[in-house]
């Protein structure tokens, strides 16, 4: 092993997010023959200096900080395969089964929002509605965690890193996206979840990472953020996205919420818009595809915006502007107030629909002509 093969990472304690859990990992693999050492430094803003001095070569760092702290002459390309993103519920049941009316803790808006989807009768709350909350996230957890044992609350959500920092082995249930099951609800993680980045200065020889580092994920990385890019600010926290380069076969094999939209009788032959190759031949079940799905839910979990689209990997800058493109059109219609029809015969059969509708307790009289999406729900 030469010089060449050495490279320093200026590792940070572990902060909640995984990163530096992941990288202590991803060095002690010591991954195509590479001599990765770890420079502990107390935290991320030192070693953002330190790297930019040449005192070192890699800082990891997570997704999240990255985007809101992208920094000029540093890179990004270098992405570790990427964790499990969604959250867990930390309690004894299933979301299903959850006593009515429990209190559930949600660590952040839009996993509480689809929790209320999921059950209508639960009680979820965020952490600063109950009480004293640690600003901690380890702290936090601890206290959630006695907050549960002690029966104050039926259950809380969080991270895989910040469960396995309890010190008990608490029970957990996955806030799965149930492409499996459509009799379960479905959680589409928070954005930019799960994803490891090394960072390195622009100069840095990238190549010989080639071997060790996740194209796909890096690429998933990259919309991900384009696609954030053009969300609202105040959307951001309210939004579930995720972004996956996942080949024909196994989305073939999806059964769960949306997959009987994909039920041909011969689909690798039938399939053949989300094949960029000839009319005459489907694509191989080994094609990778990337598979985007953005939502947002209302406060009262009644309404769901959803885009969601496939389509291959040459297609992925036009199709994820094609997505937000379409996203804001939903919003748009979303939030506009629906016009009372004035035609005779239709407006008759509309009042009988909204009348029977009403009376099986299935609309709310007062949404019949209420934006889907109300200003509390995106503001």
């Amino acid at each position: 092993m030469t010089d060449e093969d050495r490279f320093e990472i200026l590792l940070c304690p572990e902060i909640g997010d995984g990163v530096s859990t992941h990288v202590e990992k991803f060095i002690d693999s010591s991954p195509d023959g590479l001599q990765l050492i770890a420079k502990p430094v107390p935290h991320v803003e030192s070693a953002i200096e330190l790297l930019l001095d040449g005192h070192g070569d890699m800082v990891p760092v997570s997704a999240k900080w990255w985007y809101g702290n992208r920094i000029k002459g540093l890179s990004s390309n270098l992405v570790l395969p990427r964790r499990e993103p969604t959250r867990v519920l930390v309690g004894e049941d299933k979301p299903e089964y959850i006593p009515k009316r429990g209190i559930i803790v949600a660590d952040c808006e839009i996993v509480k929002r689809q929790l209320i989807r999921s059950r209508q009768d639960l009680n979820v709350i965020l952490p600063e509605d109950f009480g004293d909350a640690p600003s901690d996230v380890f702290e936090r957890v601890k206290w959630l965690e006695e907050l549960r044992l002690d029966e104050e609350i039926d259950g809380y959500t969080t991270t895989r890193t910040l469960h396995s920092s309890l010190p008990s082995r608490a029970r957990r249930h996955t806030l799965g996206m149930q492409r499996q099951d459509d009799t379960r609800s479905r959680f589409i993680p928070v954005p930019l979840e799960g994803y490891t980045i090394l960072l390195t200065r622009d100069d840095f020889p990238i190549s010989r990472f080639s071997k060790v580092m996740d194209a796909g994920a890096s690429l998933s990385l990259r919309l991900e953020m384009t696609i954030l890019d053009s969300i609202d600010e105040n959307m951001q926290n309210k939004i579930g996205l995720v972004v996956e380069q996942r080949k024909v076969r196994t989305i073939l094999t999806d059964v769960g919420n949306r997959g009987r939209t994909l039920g041909f009788e011969n689909p690798l032959t039938e399939w053949k818009t989300f094949t960029a190759s000839s009319e005459n031949q489907g694509p191989k079940d080994s094609d990778p595809r990337i598979d985007i799905i953005l939502e947002t839910v209302s406060l009262d979990g009644m309404v769901t915006t959803s885009v969601e689209r496939i389509f291959p990997l040459e297609e992925s800058h036009s199709g994820a502007h094609n997505l937000v493109f379409n996203w804001n059109q939903l919003l748009k219609i979303m939030r506009e107030v629906p016009e009372e029809d004035k035609r005779g015969r239709m407006k008759e059969l509309m009042d009988e629909y909204i009348d029977d509708l009403v009376s099986k307790g299935r609309l709310s009289e007062d949404r019949i002509y209420s934006p889907l999406m109300k200003k509390e729900d995106y503001e």
